[in-house]
Order: C-alpha cells, then structure tokens, then sequence
C-alpha cells in the first residue's frame, strides 16, 4: 500500500507532510514529540488505532533519520521521519491486523 490511494503514486513532498501537521493539530513551527510523530503518521495513514508493529515501525524511522528515538524532534527531522515512515510501511504483519489497525 503506498501512503497516498488517489491512483497518482505521487511523491510524499515536505508540502504535504507539513500539511497534515496542521491537519492533525500540530504547530508546523515547533518541535514534535515522539507521540505527536506517531499521531501524524497514523493521520496521514488514515489509522484511528495503531498496533505495536506500527510503533516499531516509527521507533525504527526515528532511528534511522534521527539518529535515535528522542522525546523531541526538530521540524526537518520529523517531515523525514514521516516521510521514511511512509515509504517503507508495508503494514502489520499480523493477518488479524487491518494494515496498521489493531
């Protein structure tokens, strides 16, 4: 599943990440916490609930961009967070799981 359903396979741009910040209820200025990532990655994904390997998922994205799973997050860290997140998510491995959903 790619992160956008619109049929256009367009790229994730920084535009769009810092759209859904806004949608989701986040200051595009500040610094995201570790939750507040997750809560904007389930967002763009469209997911009211999230399981554990969702979670993972985002942990491994933070490490990998960032270095190290952090309380906080600069603005650019997070946008590639996010982005990386959704170009590898290939969704819970967990047949019982719906994608992300638990």
């Amino acid at each position: 599943m790619s992160w956008c359903e619109c049929g256009q396979d367009h790229e994730l741009t920084a535009a769009i990440v810092y759209k859904f910040i806004v949608e989701a209820g986040y200051e595009p200025r500040q610094r995201l916490t570790h939750g507040q990532l997750a809560d904007v990655i389930a967002y763009v994904w469209k997911y009211s609930e999230v399981c554990r390997f969702f979670h993972l998922a985002v942990e491994q994205a933070a490490k990998l961009v960032h270095g190290k799973v952090d309380k906080t997050y600069p603005l650019g860290h997070s946008v590639d967070i996010i982005g990386y997140f959704s170009k590898t998510w290939q969704g819970c491995p967990d047949a019982a799981c719906q994608g992300g959903e638990s």
